[in-house]
């Protein structure tokens, strides 16, 4: 017999919890709540209503999960390594350096670091599995014949090893305690002497409406990467058994959405690409360059609309259903077909001649910039405004014990968002937790337009994350 629900009072005797959200680390706290969603605090995981959606990338509840802090001075048990608690602690009481996050800045910081002559004991936590990857390389690698595994460049197993790091990846980091420097995750606590934050940034989703609103992807890391891949070979396949190509919506021509664009008309997309400016890149370039630049995409078949006004995302109706060919089918690697979630929509937008569109696709991208990840340090009371602030010598933050870099950082006001300054601040943080200072310089930042024949440059003062 199956056990039913607990008595009400024992539920409101029970200690309030904390969900975590699988997909982008975000913590549902039920002393909180959620303010945004008309939630009150002391509501309850499972008494929220079940069209609730993570606030940060859309999810629903069956994408959480609960987790609960470790008791003061405790060590909890790295189940999913196999770790003792006498292990852990022995662990623990030993820390020297953490660091939070396994991109470019997390990774960099930990060669930095040994390269520094650090030879301490080194904890790198990621909310991934750590692979060592290219983010520039992902909007153009279907030009380049690159799959989702070639894209991977080496394992986080692989490369802890050889820096001799203690790897907790699939760990999300939940909270700082300052206090005590020990840092929570969902694998368990860690102490540490210094903490490098290089959380990065999360894809930007801009209020989009409709019922569809929630099919469209956003790409900012190799995992949503490798699903946009997936999603366009069901459409590719579907599409070619009615004798079409696959359509692609694009939402945004920054730099990101001009690439992707170029790169899947090129793989045999219908591309429409739609941008709130009047040209592509408007806001980083002159309207000559800009000018260039939309001809050179339009010459691709990207068809690009400026000056757009988004209506809602809409549901395919039956008969689009029908004639979009097959359903939910894609082509794994091995080769059968599996079932794949539903990506069709319709969109109605209107354009800067006032004309008014509407138009079905089978797969859609917002390609909106990105904000920076600064949940964790705004949690344990470092100062934020748009990005985590550091001094902009040291990388300090607020804390003397805690750095931060990449696209998390704001240096001088402004955010990262290119890959140059990265290796240059590890050096810096390097430099000064061994005590060998090598004062940090922010140079303005260079973008390359990645589209075969229109070399763009782009060198000009920092652009806001969104621009991108």
């Amino acid at each position: 017999m199956t056990a039913g629900p607990p008595p009400q009072g024992a539920r409101s005797a029970a200690a309030l919890r904390r969900w975590l959200c699988e997909a982008c680390g975000l913590v549902y706290d039920e002393a909180v709540g959620d303010a945004d969603s008309g939630i009150a605090p002391g509501t309850r995981f499972e008494d929220i209503p079940d069209d609730w959606r993570c606030p940060i990338c859309g999810v629903g509840k069956a994408d959480f999960r609960p987790i609960e802090p470790a008791p003061a001075g405790a060590a909890r048990t790295a189940a999913a390594s196999g770790a003792s608690v006498a292990g852990m602690l022995a662990a623990q009481s030993r820390e020297a350096v953490v660091i939070v996050g396994a991109g470019a800045a997390g990774w960099g910081a930990t060669r930095a670091l040994r390269d520094a002559g650090y030879r301490g004991p080194l904890t790198l936590a990621t909310a991934c599995d750590g692979t060592v990857y290219s983010k520039p390389a992902l909007s153009v690698a279907l030009g380049r014949d690159m799959t989702v595994e070639r894209l991977g460049e080496q394992s986080g197993a692989a490369l802890a090893a050889e820096l001799d790091v203690r790897l907790l990846e699939r760990a999300w980091a939940v909270d700082l305690d300052r206090t005590h420097r020990r840092l929570l995750t969902t694998r368990g606590s860690v102490r540490y002497r210094h903490l490098i934050l290089a959380t990065g940034a999360r894809a930007r989703r801009p209020d989009l409406q409709g019922p569809a609103a929630s099919r469209v992807l956003a790409v900012n890391d190799l995992a949503a990467y490798a699903t946009l891949r997936a999603a366009f070979a069901a459409a590719s396949l579907a599409a070619a058994a009615v004798g079409r190509k696959p359509r692609l919506l694009i939402v945004g021509a920054g730099l990101v959405g001009c690439e992707f664009a170029n790169d899947f008309a090129c793989a045999g997309a219908q591309v429409t690409l739609l941008e709130a400016l009047d040209l592509p890149l408007g806001a980083r370039l002159d309207p000559p360059a800009a000018t260039r630049l939309r001809d050179a995409l339009t010459a691709r078949g990207v068809s690009f609309e400026g000056g757009v006004a988004l209506g809602a995302f809409a549901l395919p109706d039956s008969a689009a259903s029908l004639a979009g060919g097959l359903v939910g089918a894609s082509v794994g690697t091995s080769g059968p077909m599996h079932a794949d979630p539903d990506r069709r929509l319709v969109l109605e937008w209107s354009n800067s001649a006032g004309h008014q569109r509407r138009a079905d696709f089978d797969l859609a991208l917002v390609a909106a910039g990105v904000e920076p990840e600064i949940r964790l340090a705004r949690r344990a009371g470092l100062t934020v405004v748009r990005g985590i602030v550091v001094d902009a010598h040291s990388l300090c933050t607020s804390d003397e014990s805690v750095f931060a870099l990449g696209d998390c950082a704001e240096v001088q006001g402004q955010l990262g968002s290119t890959i140059e300054p990265i290796l240059r601040q590890a050096r810096t943080i390097a430099g000064q937790i061994v005590g060998t200072p090598v004062p940090y310089d922010a140079c303005p930042p260079v973008w390359i337009v990645k589209i075969p024949g229109l070399p763009l440059t782009i060198r000009s003062a920092p652009a806001t994350a969104e621009q991108l």
